[in-house]
C-alpha cells in the first residue's frame, strides 16, 4: 500500500485503539507499541494494513500481513498475533467486516467463471498480495470515509467492490469453498459460529457434528484441517478469550468469570487460563 494514501487523513491523530467510522462495516486501528504476540479472536473480516507489520500465527502456519498483503478470516478463529509499531511509525489499519449475503452474491457470480482458477487451501485464513486494484478501492473508500454523506450513499458499493477484489484473489479458495453450502468447509464455518455464540453453554461435539449431518469422525477431521486445533482445543481456547475480556472490560471477579464458562471450579480455570495466557486471571488489568 503507497504510504500517500494516509496523506492528510484524520484518523492519524486519533488515539491508539479501535475505532468506529462513517461506514458501520469498517473500524480502523491505531497503536503506537509494539505488541508481543498474544491470543486475539478475529470474526469474518478483511484487514488492510496501511502502515506497519502484524504476523499471526494460527499453530504452525504464520501469516505476515503489511502494506504489500492483506488479511482474509472467513471464520472464527483463535489466533496469535505480534505488532510491530512505534510512536515515530504507529500500526495502522482498516478492519472491515465482510457482508456474507453480499460476498455470497459475489462468490456465486464468480464462481460461475470457467476460467477463474484458484490455489488449493484448507486453511480457515489467509493473506493475499494487495493489487494495484485493491490499494485503488481502498483510497476510494477512505476518501468517502471522511464524509458522512458519501460514506452512506457510497459504502456499500465501494465495500462490494473490495470484496469482489479479494473474492478473485490468488488464494481465496476456502472463501468460495464457505459459501457452498454444502461443502464441509461451510459446514465448519457455520459450528464455529455456533461455538462463539454459544461459549457459556455446554458443547459437545457429536451434537456439532450432528447439527450439520457429519459423523463425529468426519466432523473432528474437517475441523482440524480448517482451524489446525481439534475441537476441544477450540472450544477452550474461544472460551478463555471471552474469559479474559469479562475480566477486563466487565470487571468480573475470577469466580464469576468461571461460573460464567461453565468451569466446575476457580482452579481449573485459573490454571488454563495461565497456560493459555501466560499470567493467571487475577493479574488482568481492566480497560
Amino acid at each position: 500500500m503507497n504510504k500517500n494514501i494516509l496523506i492528510n487523513r484524520n484518523f492519524l491523530s486519533q488515539t491508539d485503539g479501535i475505532h468506529p467510522t462513517n461506514i458501520p462495516e469498517v473500524k480502523i486501528y491505531k497503536t503506537t507499541q509494539y505488541e508481543p504476540k498474544a491470543p486475539l479472536i478475529y470474526d469474518v473480516c478483511l484487514i488492510l494494513v496501511l502502515q506497519g507489520k502484524k504476523i499471526a500465527n494460527l499453530s504452525s502456519t504464520q501469516l505476515v500481513f503489511d502494506c504489500d498483503n492483506y488479511l482474509v478470516v472467513p471464520t472464527t478463529l483463535p489466533l496469535e498475533c505480534e505488532t510491530y509499531a512505534s510512536k515515530e511509525e504507529p500500526f495502522i489499519c482498516l478492519i472491515i467486516s465482510i457482508n456474507k449475503e453480499m460476498m455470497f452474491e459475489i462468490i456465486d457470480m464468480v464462481s460461475k467463471k470457467a476460467s477463474y482458477e484458484k490455489k488449493e487451501n484448507s486453511l480457515g485464513i489467509f493473506s493475499d498480495r494487495v493489487t494495484q486494484d485493491i490499494e485503488n478501492t481502498t483510497k476510494k473508500l477512505l476518501d468517502i470515509l471522511e464524509s458522512t454523506e458519501e460514506s452512506k450513499i457510497l459504502g456499500d458499493l465501494v465495500l462490494k467492490e473490495l470484496y469482489y477484489r479479494i473474492a478473485i484473489g490468488d488464494n481465496a479458495d476456502f472463501l468460495h469453498k464457505m459459501f457452498l453450502e454444502n461443502n464441509h468447509e461451510a459446514k465448519i464455518a457455520r459450528a464455529l459460529k455456533t461455538i462463539h455464540d454459544n461459549y457459556d453453554k455446554a458443547l459437545d461435539i457429536p451434537t456439532l457434528a450432528r447439527k450439520e449431518q457429519m459423523s463425529v469422525s468426519s466432523f473432528h477431521t474437517h475441523f482440524k484441517k480448517i482451524t489446525s486445533f481439534t475441537p476441544l482445543q477450540y472450544i477452550k481456547k474461544i472460551k478463555l478469550n471471552k474469559a479474559k475480556e469479562l475480566l477486563s472490560r466487565h470487571n468480573y471477579q475470577v469466580v464469576d468469570t468461571a461460573n460464567a464458562l461453565g468451569y466446575d471450579g476457580a482452579s481449573q480455570f485459573s490454571r488454563d487460563f495461565k497456560n493459555y495466557f501466560g499470567y493467571p486471571p487475577k493479574e488482568v488489568k481492566p480497560l
